[in-house]
């Protein structure tokens, strides 16, 4: 019998108290590289970029590919078990431009312009009075011609989501998957993961965890983005959606 799922808010400081240990392990590796390649072509030239909800830093040593001498990174991972897997990613690398800051995105702040927004993975978590919050608090931090890069939204309406198994990695003797399905809330998900841990054809240990979920459509992140002074980049890389802050 499969654990009772933990409900948790995965948007603040106690989110992911179950899901991090498993995270990078259970990330699907063709969208992670999809995403890497995305924002390696996305980001020529970008001098200061803001990441919302770098997690465990899957993405946050990409952002560092293109950026000049003069760059830096700015790293918002309010949750302190995601924030301890970035820290220690970042550490072991030469003394990287990245401020890591622990507040949420609708707290966080940063002094002066910035080039580039990226979400990735994250905009689940946002209501849509939150959504308009973020837009409102960070598109006017964007220098003109800024980039907003978001994953694609997936699924884009609130339908039930059937469970399916998802490959993990494997770590010595054991490996590992998760269980992901979703039943509709409302207007939103409940998605429900259930982390396992095999070793041979023995199941070591299940977790279980829901969150809600709210959906996002690509139509309704355009309307909010124009009416925030962003025009959509045609043609973005696979993956992600892209728009481009106004010359005034």
């Amino acid at each position: 019998m499969s654990p009772e799922p933990i409900i948790t808010d995965a948007t603040g400081a106690e989110g992911y108290a179950v899901n991090a240990q498993y995270y990078d392990l259970i990330f699907p590796t063709a969208q992670r590289d999809a995403l890497r390649s995305a924002l390696t072509t996305l980001l020529v030239g970008v001098r200061r970029v803001v990441e919302i909800g770098s997690g465990t830093g899957q993405f946050t040593e990409t952002l560092l590919t293109n950026l000049p001498e003069d760059g830096e990174v700015y790293a918002v991972e309010p949750a302190a078990v995601m924030r301890a897997a970035l820290t220690t990613r970042l550490a072991s690398l030469d003394a990287p431009p990245v401020t890591v800051l622990p507040e949420d995105a609708l707290r966080a702040d940063v002094d002066g312009k910035v080039d580039a927004l990226i979400l990735l993975n994250v905009l689940t978590h946002f209501s849509p009075s939150d959504r308009r919050a973020l837009w409102a608090r960070w598109i006017p931090r964007l220098s003109p011609g800024g980039l907003v890069v978001v994953d694609v939204p997936m699924p884009q309406a609130a339908v039930a989501v059937p469970a399916s198994t998802i490959p993990g990695g494997v770590l010595g003797r054991r490996r590992y998957d998760t269980v992901a399905e979703a039943t509709v809330d409302g207007d939103g998900l409940l998605w429900t993961m259930t982390y396992r841990v095999h070793e041979g054809d023995r199941l070591v240990s299940e977790d279980a965890v829901s969150f809600p979920s709210f959906v996002v459509s690509e139509e309704m992140l355009n309307t909010e983005l124009l009416g925030a002074g962003c025009e959509p980049v045609d043609g973005p890389p696979a993956g992600v959606l892209a728009w481009r802050k106004g010359e005034h």
